[in-house]
């Protein structure tokens, strides 16, 4: 039987997602021989709603605590001077971008790009707007950095995750994290927003349990 995919809908600039991105990690170490998992971008920051932090991210200031307390993440110091600045701007399409060209030259990474994506803005505060962050990042791959620039700047690239954002919005990822579950051409919505590990553990577990059953 095929196994079945965790599409994990995520956003870069969103701060419950570099929550929940541990979570992530620990899903895929734990289910590695019995899940594909595949990473995909929303879009949150995009068209008007690219804006500096004070024009349309102000409540970010906020929900930084709700975030920590919630995930037990920290955001580091440098993030929260942005945050404070105000002038920051968010916009999703040079990191969504970023990750699609991840996505195409190693898949295998994919989830951990992810990650230092987050952990390259929410922990060091560094803008993931510009080139030379990717150009410095990428020194921790086995990826070709031109094959990575010619893809992030294409017209072609951004044409697809342009598709992405409206496939996964139609998917039902309206918001960030999501999680979808595709078992064969059956595709469903496990969860949207954070929840804890233990919970998503169980009920992958169960799920795959039932799903050998039933091919013996």
């Amino acid at each position: 039987m095929t196994k079945p995919t965790l599409i994990y809908v995520y956003d870069p600039l969103c701060g419950w997602c570099y929550g929940f991105h541990p979570i992530m990690e620990k899903l895929a170490k734990r289910f590695d021989q019995r899940l594909n998992i595949e990473v995909k971008t929303g879009g949150l920051a995009v068209g008007d709603r690219a804006q500096t932090i004070s024009e349309g991210y102000g409540y970010i200031k906020d929900s930084l605590g709700q975030v920590e307390k919630t995930t037990g993440i920290k955001f580091g110091q440098n993030f929260k001077l942005l945050v404070e600045k105000g002038r920051y701007l968010y916009n999703s399409i040079p990191p969504c971008l970023a990750q699609l060209a991840m996505n195409k030259l190693s898949p295998e990474n994919a989830l951990r790009f992810a990650g230092d994506l987050h952990l390259t803005l929410f922990k060091e505060g560094k803008s993931l707007n510009d080139w030379e962050t990717y150009d410095k990042l990428l020194n921790d791959y086995e990826v070709d950095k031109k094959s990575f620039k010619k893809q992030w700047e294409s017209e072609e690239l951004k044409k697809q995750m342009l598709e992405e954002f409206d496939w996964c919005k139609k998917a039902g990822a309206t918001g960030f994290p999501t999680l979808l579950l595709k078992i064969g051409d059956e595709m469903s919505i496990m969860t949207r927003g954070y929840r804890p590990y233990d919970v998503l553990e169980s009920h992958l577990h169960h799920l795959i349990n039932n799903l050998d059953r039933m091919a013996t």
